[in-house]
C-alpha cells in the first residue's frame, strides 16, 4: 500500500481517494454520492437545454461537443466503478511485480518507467486543468472586447455551456457559472484520475516487459566460454530462464486485463470523441469570423479531444512495442552458447512475443500512432469538405 500512498503513484492515490474510486479505502461511499451529484448537476442542465430545443438544430449542435466530453466522463467514472475488482487485482499486481523484481538493474529500470509515467501524468493533468480554465475563461471575451473594442453599450455575458437552469441567466449570470465552474472541475478531476491510471498500468506493464527483456538479453553473459555443461549449469540457467517467462506471463496478463477492462468503455469514448469533434469543425466553419468566442470555444474542444486521441494512441504503440521487443531481447542473448534445452525454451517465449499486447477500442480500432494518422486525415478531410459546402 505505501508504493501508492507515497512516491510515483501518489498523485493518483490522491485523485481516487477523493472520487471514492480507490478500492483500499472503506470510508468511501460519501464521496462516491458527492461525486455522483456532481456530476448529474454537471450533465442534466445540459440535457434539458436539449430537451427544451423543440428539435432546433442549431441549439442541439452547440450542446453537443460539450456534452460529449460531459458524457465521456461518465462513462469513464462508472468504467472504473463498476470495474473496481478488475482495478484492485491490476493494483495487486503492481504491489507484487515491485516485491519479485528486486535486483538492482531490475528495480532501475521500474522506476525508470515510473518517473517516465508520472511526468507524463503531471503534464496531462496541467494540459487537462489549463484547457478547462481557459474554456471557462472565454466567458468573459465580451468584457475584454468591451475595452478593445467598444460599443455604445457593454456586451451580454454568456454561460461557457449552453445550458437550462429555468432561471434568468443574465440576472444569475454569476451564481450559475460558479455552479458551472465546481461541477466543471470535479468532473474534469474524474477525467484526469481515470485517463492518468490507465497510463500508470501501462507504463507499468511496459516496465515489466522491459524488465523481462533485460533478463533474457543478459542472463547468458556468464555462460560465455562454457563447453562442456554440467547438470548443476544447466540447472541453474534452465531456472533463470523460467524465472523470466513466468514474469512475461505475468506481464501478458497483465495488458489483457487492461485490454479487457477499458476495450469496449474506450470504444464508446472513441465515436463520442470523432462525432464531437466533427460537429465542432463545422460549427468553426459556421461561425468563423462572426463569433470570436465561439470559434475559441470549439477550437478548444477540437484541441483538446485530438490531445486525449493521441494519448491513448501514445500508451496502445508503447505497450505494442516494448511486448514485440520481447523476441529482439531474446534473440540478442548469447543463445548459441547454451545447450538445446535452454534453446528451446527460449523459442517459445520468442514465439510467444510474436503476437503483440494491444489496447483496443472494442476490439475494432488499435490505439497505434499510425491508426491515429488516419483520423487526423479523416477529420482533415470532413474539415475541407465542410469548408468548400460552405464556401469560405
Amino acid at each position: 500500500m505505501d508504493i501508492f500512498e507515497s512516491g510515483f503513484y501518489k498523485c493518483n492515490y490522491r485523485f481516487l481517494s477523493f472520487l471514492g474510486l480507490w478500492p483500499y479505502d472503506k470510508s468511501r461511499l460519501y464521496r462516491i454520492y458527492l461525486v455522483n451529484i456532481m456530476l448529474l448537476s454537471f450533465n442534466l442542465p445540459q440535457f434539458l437545454r436539449l430537451f427544451t430545443s423543440k428539435e432546433d438544430i442549431d441549439v442541439i449542435l452547440k450542446v453537443i461537443p460539450v456534452w460529449g466530453i460531459s458524457v465521456n466522463t461518465v462513462i469513464k467514472y462508472y468504467t472504473y466503478h463498476l470495474g473496481l475488482c478488475n482495478m484492485k487485482t491490476l493494483l495487486n499486481d503492481i504491489i507484487i511485480d515491485w516485491k519479485i523484481w528486486n535486483t538492482e538493474k531490475e528495480v532501475e529500470i521500474m522506476k525508470m518507467y515510473a518517473k517516465e509515467g508520472r511526468f507524463y501524468i503531471l503534464m496531462y493533468t496541467g494540459y487537462v486543468y489549463f484547457t478547462s480554465i481557459v474554456f471557462f475563461s472565454i466567458a468573459f471575451v465580451p468584457r475584454l472586447m468591451d475595452v478593445i473594442q467598444p460599443l455604445n453599450e457593454s456586451r451580454p455575458l454568456k454561460l461557457p455551456i449552453l445550458c437550462e437552469y429555468f432561471l434568468d441567466q443574465d440576472e444569475h449570470f454569476y451564481l450559475l457559472y460558479f455552479h458551472l465552474l465546481i461541477s466543471l472541475l470535479i468532473t474534469v478531476t474524474a477525467l484526469i484520475a481515470v485517463d492518468t491510471q490507465l497510463m500508470i498500468f501501462t507504463f507499468h506493464v511496459c516496465s515489466v516487459f522491459a524488465v523481462v527483456g533485460y533478463r533474457l538479453e543478459n542472463f547468458l553473459k556468464d555462460a560465455y566460454g562454457i563447453e562442456n555443461w554440467t547438470n548443476d549449469q544447466c540447472k541453474k540457467y534452465t531456472e533463470n530462464l523460467v524465472f523470466s517467462i513466468k514474469g512475461h506471463k505475468r506481464a501478458i496478463e497483465f495488458a489483457n486485463c487492461i485490454e479487457s477492462t477499458f476495450s469496449y468503455s474506450l470504444l464508446i469514448q472513441c465515436g463520442v470523441n470523432i462525432t464531437c469533434m466533427t460537429i465542432s469543425l463545422y460549427q468553426i466553419t459556421n461561425e468563423w469570423g462572426e463569433e470570436l468566442p465561439e470559434v475559441l470555444r470549439y477550437a478548444t474542444f477540437i484541441v483538446a479531444q485530438l490531445f486525449h486521441i493521441f494519448y491513448t494512441c501514445y500508451v496502445g504503440q508503447m505497450m505494442i512495442d516494448h511486448s514485440v521487443n520481447i523476441s529482439e531481447k531474446a534473440y540478442n542473448s548469447m543463445w548459441y552458447e547454451a545447450p538445446k534445452e535452454i534453446n528451446k525454451l527460449l523459442l517459445l517465449i520468442m514465439k510467444k512475443s510474436i503476437e503483440p499486447s494491444n489496447l483496443t477500442a472494442g476490439k475494432i480500432f488499435i490505439f497505434c500512432i499510425e491508426n491515429l494518422t488516419h483520423v487526423d486525415i479523416i477529420l482533415y478531410g470532413t474539415f475541407v469538405s465542410t469548408l468548400i459546402e460552405s464556401d469560405l
